[in-house]
C-alpha cells in the first residue's frame, strides 16, 4: 500500500497552512488507495496527533444490524471490530442527528453510556465525534477522545475534525460502491458459469425429420426450466422436462442436478413410472425441504408412433390433431416432496397427431391487461399456427409468448412424427 504522505508532525501546533495540507494530504492518501482499512488506521493515527488527542476511532455502520463497527481505531487500548447500537451513545447521537458533537464533560452528557470504558479501561472525560457525511446520509462517525495535555476540546478542534471528516466519508463511500461494484462482477460471473453449464446440458438441436424439437427461453439469466431426448438402443427416444421451483443460483444448480439425474435414470430403458420414482425418491434424500422439481418424462417410439410418459406435477401434456385436442392432466405430485410416490403412466398414439409439453411460464404468459394465458389459452395458440411445419409453428408460438410479459422461464417441446 502507498505510504501516507502527511506533513512533519505538528506536536499540537496547528496554523491555517498547516490544517489545509492536512486536509489535502489525508484526501490525497485516501484516495489513492484500495486499502481502505489500513488507509484509515495510518490516517487516524496522524488525526489523534495533530489533535493532541489520547485516542480516536472510526466507526462506519453496518445497515443490516443498525451498528457502528469500529474500523480503525488509535490510542492505547485496539477496539478494532467493536459494535455499538448506531442510535445510542454520544458516538450514536453524532450519527444520527448527522451534527458534529463537542463534549467537554462527558460524564454529565446525558448520552454517556460509558460502555467503551467499561471494555477499554480508558476514562473518557472530553470527546469530538463528528458525522461521515454522504450524499445519502451519514455512514458513520469520526471521534476523538481526551487532550492529552488535559485541555478540553475547542471549536476550532471541532471545525478540524469536520475538514478531515469529508474526505475520509468519501474514501469509505467509494470503498464500499467499489466492494458493490466487485461483489455484482462475482456474481454477474458466476451466473455466466451457470448459465454455460445449463446451456450444456440441453442436446443440441437436430435435423433431418428428427420428431423432437424444443425450445428454453429464461426469465433471467439463467432457468430453473429443462429439456433434454436422447436415443435408447432399442431405436425410442427418451424424452423429459421440468422446471425447478425458485429462481437464482440454488435453482439453478438444482436444475443442473435433476437434469442429469433424469437423463441417467432415462438412459436405463426404466418405464417412466419407474423413472419419475426413482428420481423423487433421490431428490428426497439430497434436497432441502420446501424445494421441488415439476416434470415429465417418457419415450416416443417412431416405429409405432407411440408416447408413454409419466407426469410429476407438470402442466398438462396436450395431444393435438385435426381431430381435436387432448389434455392429459399430470397424475403424480411434483419431485422431491414425499418419497415412495407412485407416478402412472399415460400415453397416447400420435400417427397424425402432435404431442406438446409446456412449462407453466407459458400458461402464467400475460397480456397488457395482465391476463395470463392459462392451459386452454396455450391451446388456441397452438391452433391457431398448426398449418405449420414444427419448426415454423414453435418460432411463431415463441413470438407470441415473447410480446406477453413473460414472468417465469418458459419451455416448449413438441413431438411429431416425421412426414
Amino acid at each position: 500500500m502507498n505510504a501516507l504522505p502527511f506533513i512533519e508532525r505538528s506536536n499540537g501546533r496547528r496554523g491555517n497552512d498547516n490544517a489545509l495540507a492536512l486536509v489535502a494530504d489525508l484526501a490525497q492518501a485516501l484516495a489513492s488507495t484500495l486499502d481502505l482499512n489500513a488507509a484509515l488506521n495510518l490516517a487516524l493515527a496522524r488525526i489523534v496527533d495533530v489533535l493532541g488527542a489520547q485516542g480516536g476511532a472510526v466507526f462506519l455502520v453496518d445497515a443490516a444490524t443498525n451498528e457502528l463497527v469500529c474500523r480503525a481505531c488509535a490510542g492505547p487500548v485496539d477496539i478494532h471490530g467493536l459494535r455499538i447500537p448506531a442510535d445510542r451513545g454520544i458516538v450514536g447521537r453524532a450519527f444520527t442527528s448527522g451534527q458534529c458533537q463537542i463534549v467537554r464533560d462527558a460524564a454529565t452528557d446525558p448520552d454517556f453510556t460509558g460502555a467503551i470504558d467499561r471494555i477499554t479501561g480508558v476514562r473518557t472525560q472530553s470527546m469530538l465525534g463528528t458525522p461521515l457525511m454522504t450524499a445519502r446520509g451519514p455512514i458513520g462517525v469520526l471521534q476523538v477522545i481526551n487532550k492529552r495535555d488535559g485541555a478540553l476540546f475547542d471549536e476550532s478542534d471541532r471545525d478540524l475534525l469536520r475538514a478531515l471528516a469529508a474526505p475520509a466519508a468519501l474514501a469509505a463511500s467509494n470503498a464500499a460502491l467499489t466492494r458493490d461494484l466487485l461483489e455484482h462482477a462475482r456474481i454477474r460471473r458466476e451466473l455466466q458459469l451457470a448459465r454455460r453449464m445449463q446451456r450444456s446440458l440441453l442436446p443440441k438441436r437436430r435435423r433431418g425429420g428428427f420428431p423432437i424439437l424444443a425450445i428454453n427461453h429464461p426469465a433471467q439469466e439463467i432457468s430453473g426450466d429443462f429439456y433434454d431426448f436422447f436415443d435408447l438402443p432399442d431405436g425410442r427416444i427418451g424424452f423429459a422436462v421440468g422446471d425447478v421451483a425458485g429462481k437464482g443460483l440454488d435453482a439453478a444448480f438444482l436444475m443442473v442436478r435433476c437434469a442429469s439425474l433424469l437423463r441417467f435414470a432415462g438412459k436405463e430403458g426404466l418405464s417412466p413410472s419407474v423413472w419419475l420414482a426413482r428420481a423423487n425418491d433421490d431428490l428426497c434424500e439430497t434436497v432441502a425441504g420446501g424445494t421441488f422439481v415439476c416434470a415429465a418424462v417418457g419415450y416416443y417410439d417412431p416405429a409405432t408412433k407411440t408416447a408413454t410418459w409419466a407426469n410429476a406435477g407438470f402442466p398438462p401434456v396436450l395431444v393435438h390433431g385435426e381431430s381435436g385436442s387432448e389434455l392429459f392432466r399430470a397424475e403424480g405430485p411434483p419431485l422431491g416432496i414425499v418419497p415412495g410416490m407412485d407416478f402412472p403412466t399415460q400415453q397416447a398414439m400420435l400417427n397424425d397427431r402432435s404431442l406438446y409439453l409446456f412449462s407453466d411460464g407459458v400458461t402464467d404468459a400475460r397480456d397488457t391487461a395482465r391476463n395470463v394465458l392459462g392451459v386452454h389459452g396455450v391451446v388456441d395458440l397452438i391452433v391457431r399456427h398448426v398449418q405449420w411445419r414444427p419448426e415454423t409453428r414453435l418460432r411463431r408460438i415463441v413470438g407470441e409468448l415473447r410480446r406477453r410479459e413473460l414472468g417465469d422461464d418458459t419451455t416448449l417441446l413438441i413431438i411429431e412424427a416425421a412426414a
